[in-house]
């Protein structure tokens, strides 16, 4: 349900932040992906098409990226 699931990404997002870790996590979802990520890797068919930033994954012309974005029907 919607409220579990921001409760979990809000304690993922401080737990990360306290360990100071690397951590490597996956995501269908692309709002999640902007929110909890410091670096989004998009992948296609098994390879990595594109690898950037939150902000730089928002500002892509990559297809991949814009095929995600348009999902979200916002003006990225």
């Amino acid at each position: 349900d919607p409220l579990t699931r921001a409760s979990l990404q809000k304690e993922f997002a401080e737990l990360k932040a306290r360990l100071g870790k690397t951590v490597i996590f996956v995501t269908h979802d692309v709002r999640e992906a902007l929110m909890l990520g410091s670096r989004i890797a998009l992948m296609d068919k098994g390879k990595i098409v594109l690898l950037d930033t939150p902000q730089g994954f928002v500002k892509s012309q990559d297809k991949h990226a814009r095929a995600y974005l348009d999902t979200l029907r916002s003006d990225f």
